[in-house]
């Protein structure tokens, strides 16, 4: 009788092993991952379909930056402010539900983390739109979330992308959270050196921008904005070299690695210039999109052993 019954237990606990077959909302069955059972109406592409929504949402911001650049004034700000925040909402949903399938924070895949990149930069633009009233933010920010959420939705099925088993370590849970809120900071950055620069050169022409930021908002922004990425991207690098070296890998043959040492080495100078030198205004602005042009590289930047190293 103890034999049947220890035979029963394993055949139950086979299914679960290797993936079993749950009723979907729709009263189909599919394959479900090796992961705990889940409710009968929950879909493992539920966190997919609900990024959609947020890409959809987050349209009428694109729609506002292409229509503010071509008319040269802003036009459906409010109605992208509040789309945009109702997508935060699925974005937020959707990561939720992601956490949920994996039983972990998921910064695994490439999908993962460009999804919390463009979730973390709604955030930042929401709190720097609370705090300054810079309605001109959007026309960078906007496009950016847009263009990060359609890459992320692109590479949601790409497995290939994952982290191999043998790097996967709770370094991935300090290093790439690090790396990805001082870009998401950089690029605040970016964007208010960029409006500075276009606020000096109208101003130069003696033509008033009411929609354009003061030049010490712009200045100011960007500097506090490179005080809490600076942190973080430096905190980033040096716990990604003690996750290379706990897995036994050379992180200096990275390509990616030595790209984000030398934009952490332009920031460094950034930060030098303007506490020694006094570096404000046009000098800082054009150094910091230099910086973030490095940011860009080193995030994009995709060949060889790095490529599986990084998410």
């Amino acid at each position: 009788m103890d034999a049947e019954r220890k035979n029963e237990n394993n055949k139950l606990d086979k299914p679960e092993k290797e993936g079993v077959f749950h009723a979907g909302c729709d009263g189909s069955t599919s394959p479900t991952p090796n992961r705990r059972s889940r409710p009968l109406c929950y879909t493992p592409a539920m966190h997919v379909q609900l990024l959609k929504l947020a890409l959809g949402l987050y349209s009428v911001g694109l729609l506002h930056s292409i229509f503010t650049v071509l008319r040269k004034k802003q036009t459906l700000f409010k109605p992208a402010v509040i789309a945009t925040l109702i997508g935060f909402a699925f974005h937020a949903a959707s990561i939720i539900a992601r956490v949920y399938e994996q039983r972990t924070f998921p910064l695994a895949q490439r999908y993962e983390s460009f999804s919390f990149f463009a979730a973390l930069a709604v955030l930042a633009f929401l709190i720097v739109y609370w705090r300054y009233k810079i309605t001109t933010l959007g026309v960078f920010a906007f496009p950016a979330i847009f263009l990060m959420t359609f890459i992320a939705i692109l590479q949601a099925f790409n497995a290939q992308d994952a982290v191999p088993e043998l790097l996967r370590s709770r370094w991935i849970y300090i290093h790439t959270p690090l790396v990805i809120l001082g870009y998401v900071a950089f690029f605040v950055a970016f964007s208010a050196a960029v409006l500075y620069l276009i606020q000096e050169r109208e101003l130069k022409r003696k033509r008033v921008f009411n929609r354009l930021p003061s030049l010490a908002i712009c200045d100011d922004l960007a500097y506090r904005s490179l005080a809490v990425g600076f942190p973080l991207m430096t905190l980033g690098i040096l716990s990604g070299a003690l996750w290379a070296q706990q897995v036994s890998v050379s992180w200096m043959n990275d390509p990616k690695i030595l790209l984000a040492f030398l934009t952490w080495l332009i920031y460094l100078l950034l930060i030098h210039y303007r506490l020694i030198a006094g570096w404000r205004g046009k000098k800082a602005a054009y150094l910091a999109i230099v910086g973030f042009v490095g940011v860009l590289v080193t995030f994009s930047f995709s060949t060889g052993f790095h490529a599986n190293f990084h998410p």
